[in-house]
């Protein structure tokens, strides 16, 4: 039982000519049915993804400034933003002048009965969300000390077994050891983040631009230490739709 950690540049279009584009593959093949890519662009770039009914598409920015069109709307994008983009609806990135712009692109993918839950609510999954984490609803855990500032982004049910949250404190502080067979979970450290991951007997490094992903099933924890930060938004993909009602069991909205 292995913790997996990827490095991501968000610097690789450094001295490369206006207009460039660069799509990595992310944590390929560690999560059956999603697919992670992270886009860089430097302007002026246009970057268009096309419709489609098997998968939903969720983009978290990282870095840079960008226009996002949806739908004929313009939408303006700076700095940490998560982005739903509605059902089966092609979206184009546009990159201006001399702007660059990151993110990773989470496509996930639908079985069928994913999609007969979202007959159910068609009007929501065909809708654009858009916001800025720092906008985003809190939640307190018991898993977490009373100064930890954690944040659901993307909530449940927006994406079926697809949830996103973040957590942000200050060292000395820990997230208390927790296990839950029922979901996959990816980390991806923000700015300044220095923490350290356990699970199981293994333990690695949490920084800035990587990506960490928890071995499924393993008991895991985190801890930081005086003078350092711990700041990471968490990807967790269910097993099955019943599964996300650990989040509504766990998670305390404020």
């Amino acid at each position: 039982m292995n913790i997996k950690t990827e490095k991501l540049s968000t610097d690789i279009l450094l001295g490369k000519p206006e207009g460039s584009i660069n799509r990595d593959l992310v944590m390929s093949h560690e999560i059956e049915g999603v697919h992670i890519e992270h886009l860089s662009v430097k302007g002026p770039q246009q970057v268009s993804e096309a419709s489609g009914r098997d998968h939903h598409d969720v983009l978290l920015s990282l870095s840079g400034k960008a226009k996002l069109d949806v739908q004929e709307d313009e939408n303006q994008v700076n700095g940490n933003f998560i982005i739903k983009i509605p059902y089966n609806t092609e979206y184009s990135i546009r990159v201006e002048g001399k702007h660059e712009f990151n993110c990773i692109i989470f496509r996930k993918s639908l079985d069928d009965e994913d999609r007969q839950v979202m007959v159910q609510d068609m009007k929501s999954h065909h809708a654009l969300y858009i916001k800025p984490i720092s906008d985003c609803q809190t939640y307190t855990e018991d898993i977490k000390s009373d100064k930890t500032v954690n944040r659901i982004i993307l909530p449940e049910g927006m994406v079926p077994r697809f949830c996103m949250g973040s957590v942000q404190t200050a060292g000395p502080d820990e997230v208390k050891e927790h296990e839950h067979p029922m979901l996959d979970q990816l980390f991806f450290g923000l700015t300044d983040c220095n923490c350290t991951c356990y699970a199981e007997n293994e333990k690695a490094v949490l920084t800035e631009n990587t990506m960490l992903h928890i071995p499924l099933g393993s008991k895991h924890s985190v801890t930081v230490a005086e003078g350092q930060k711990l700041s990471y938004v968490w990807f967790d993909f269910f097993k099955s739709l019943e599964g996300q009602q650990y989040l509504n069991e766990h998670h305390h909205m404020v």
